[in-house]
């Protein structure tokens, strides 16, 4: 009966009518597109983790200089979009924060601002000098961090409040909104090289988003595997949540390397718990290698293909922040192995960022990705 309505309808119309193209609408601009910012910055992280690791140091410092390029540019156009969203529609972007599924992709907006604040802590020295990027990534940070922390307790509270959230709505995008406070410490461990008071209340502020993020991550994940185990996959398009879940254990490993050597530097604490935090990390970073194994294997099996959306962006970010912590945990460890699989997932995801890219771009030239 469907079909023959749709045909009807057709007939109606006439054989020359066409649906109009897909336009750009700010009221509707999507809440994940901070996944984009976050890709494109984690990878000028990873070219200056390489850098430090001693792979081709000339030219993966200049590369590293050229994705922190992109990714301001990148994230001018989005973060600034979706500012301007929240300052003239706010109805329509608190609807999307209270939604199961866009209310994770919404943290997008504060993960944009930490990981250009990350990245810029590693290489924009060359661009802007040292006072300017040390203030740059202060700032960053600080919307960064505050964004963070307002969105994951508006949206777990939200959700808790209401109470009726079907398991097929739980996806990994639920990582984002508390567990994108993981990234904090990334930001700030580098401006911490003393022991004087505001250095040690960095590294407080530190410890503590490190506690946050990582206690709800391991809630979260204990509330994927049950609904994963309990309800059907979900939509091709909401795929690559299902990787979201490396990231976090990447940087948990690669923070807990980094927060130690802070809290040497600041003097609170001795040299010989850097073994252990390295050790530790490493350990995290495992887990999330297994993810990894786990999540490419039920993608082949739950889905035979995968549409290019904007979500698709989320196949980005927790490659990198996994990857980062494999390059430096494995330079540090003398481990060829960790490195060399932090080498080949930097590999994959600029195959991967150099396909996204181009989809994008066609499909803002075509406008097929407002639809």
């Amino acid at each position: 009966m469907k079909e023959n309505m749709t045909s009807a309808s057709t007939e109606h119309q006439g054989p020359t009518t066409t649906a109009p193209a897909a336009k750009f609408s700010l009221r509707g601009f999507a809440p994940g597109w901070g996944a984009a910012v976050m890709g494109t910055s984690v990878i000028s992280t990873i070219f200056t983790a390489l850098r430090e690791a001693g792979v081709l140091p000339e030219a993966t410092s200049a590369l590293a200089t050229v994705f922190l390029v992109l990714a301001l540019g990148v994230g001018v156009i989005v973060l600034g979009l979706t500012t301007a969203r929240w300052v003239r529609y706010p109805s329509a972007a608190r609807a999307d924060l209270a939604h199961p599924v866009k209310g994770g992709m919404s943290a997008t907006f504060g993960g944009g601002f930490l990981t250009l604040a990350v990245a810029l802590g590693r290489s924009g020295q060359s661009l802007f000098g040292e006072p300017a990027t040390v203030a740059l990534v202060a700032i960053f940070a600080a919307i960064g961090g505050a964004l963070a922390l307002i969105f994951g307790v508006a949206f777990l509270s939200r959700i808790f409040a209401r109470g009726d959230t079907p398991a097929p709505a739980i996806t990994g995008a639920w990582f984002i909104p508390p567990v994108v406070t993981i990234v904090i410490p990334t930001a700030l461990a580098p401006l911490i090289h003393t022991g004087d008071l505001l250095a040690r209340e960095l590294l407080w502020v530190s410890w503590i988003a490190l506690g946050m993020g990582g206690m709800l991550y391991l809630a979260i994940t204990a509330v994927l595997i049950f609904r994963s185990a309990t309800s059907p996959l979900p939509p091709a398009q909401l795929a690559p949540s299902l990787l979201i879940g490396m990231g976090p254990a990447g940087l948990i490993g690669l923070n807990l390397t980094l927060l130690t050597d802070a809290s040497v530097r600041a003097g609170v604490a001795s040299t010989d718990i850097v073994p252990v935090a390295e050790f530790a990390g490493l350990a995290v970073w495992g887990f999330g290698l297994w993810w990894a194994i786990a999540g490419l294997a039920v993608l082949k099996r739950g889905y035979q293909r995968l549409p290019f959306s904007v979500a698709s962006w989320g196949f980005t970010f927790p490659l990198g922040a996994w990857t980062v912590a494999g390059i430096v945990l494995g330079s540090r460890l003398d481990s060829s192995l960790v490195l060399g699989l932090g080498v080949v997932g930097a590999i994959v995801l600029i195959v991967l960022w150099l396909v996204l890219a181009w989809r994008t771009f066609r499909g803002i030239s075509s406008g097929s990705i407002w639809e």
